[in-house]
């Protein structure tokens, strides 16, 4: 039975090492300029979308601001009321704009499908 040359297991050796790099070098020898071109634009590309996504996950936009309504501590409950009254209507209405502008676009848009 016949042995192979190549084991992966074999210790690398300063020969085989030069000798992949002179394989590399016949094979980019026999290469067109346009292989070239298309090697490095995609190399570009790929480092690009790397260089977006690392930049990306560094980015650290402005903490969201909070508004907060100071209310006295000696309120009456039919205050809280009345303002809860007053908050629930306007969220009803901008809720309901809300609304008439999907109803607007769903009526723009119903005969094209």
């Amino acid at each position: 039975m016949a042995r192979s040359s190549f084991s992966p297991f074999k210790p690398p050796s300063p020969r085989r090492f030069v000798a992949g790099f002179r394989d590399l070098g016949f094979f980019l020898k026999t290469r067109s300029r346009a292989d070239y071109v298309i090697a490095g634009l995609a190399a570009a590309m790929t480092a690009f979308i790397i260089f977006a996504f690392w930049h990306d996950s560094s980015f650290r936009g402005e903490p969201p601001i909070i508004y907060v309504q100071n209310w006295p501590a000696n309120r009456t409950d039919d205050q809280i009321r009345a303002d809860q009254k007053k908050d629930r209507i306007e969220r009803e209405k901008a809720e309901a704009e809300r609304k008439a502008v999907f109803q607007k676009m769903q009526k723009a848009t119903s005969g094209w499908l």
